[in-house]
């Protein structure tokens, strides 16, 4: 049985997830000292970023990296790390790190090595990990049928994997892509899948209940996630 917790209204779903979120990573800074949190990029997390950026934690010792990055430039409109840069890094947030996934590598198979050395640096494993869902199934950027994608799923991958989509309406132009492997989502303390909206649900559902071949589904496998919807 999914773990889903289901909402009336997005607010509400926001105002659930900053508390459990927010108790995760405090949690974590009173164990140890400091705390890390990766996010997705994309329009379904944006207001819980921007309900995060106040958050009552001493944010100079927690660590915020990307689920996964299209490889490109920082300046680049669909740019995940200034996505989060600009939602959830203000405020008290500010004083937090923001750990990127581009280098200055012409392919994510050429930068992979420096990528994982930025993450190897962090306090890993991820006290907190937010995912979100695509349509065709994907989830960080583990697309069905990419190239890499079984490298990303082997029990031996490195905490960032590089993988080449096929190019569809969901990918756009940017296929090139950085992305945290299934084992590091695996290793998570917490996991955490936003969805809104009833195509999400059932794209979700139906990947839940069928042959579990796509991504999300095999994440889940491997860690149950909890699952935050609203319509």
């Amino acid at each position: 049985m999914a773990n889903w917790h289901v909402f009336e209204s997005r607010d509400d779903m926001v105002i659930a997830l900053k508390v459990a979120i927010e108790s995760q990573l405090q949690a974590a800074i009173e164990a140890r000292g400091q705390a890390s949190w990766a996010v997705s990029g994309g329009s379904t997390p944006k207001p819980l970023f921007q309900a995060m950026q106040n958050a009552p934690l001493d944010w100079r010792h927690v660590d915020v990296a990307l689920v996964d990055e299209r490889w490109v430039d920082y300046d680049h409109p669909r740019s995940n790390e200034a996505f989060v840069a600009e939602n959830l890094m203000q405020g008290r947030a500010a004083s937090g790190c923001l750990v990127g996934m581009k280098s200055d590598h012409a392919t994510p198979a050429r930068g992979v090595m420096e990528v994982n050395k930025r993450f190897d640096a962090l306090s890993l494993p991820f006290d907190s990990l937010l995912l979100g869902l695509g349509p065709d199934g994907h989830t960080a950027s583990l697309f069905p049928g990419a190239e890499g994608i079984e490298v990303a799923f082997a029990e031996s991958a490195t905490t960032c994997v590089a993988l080449t989509a096929i190019q569809s309406a969901v990918t756009g132009e940017e296929v090139e892509r950085m992305s945290l492997s299934a084992k590091a989502i695996q290793e998570a303390a917490q996991v955490v899948l936003m969805i809104t909206g009833d195509e999400k649900k059932q794209t979700l559902e139906a990947a839940l209940s069928g042959d579990g071949s796509l991504p999300i589904a095999r994440v889940y496998a491997m860690k149950p996630f909890e699952i935050y919807w609203a319509p």
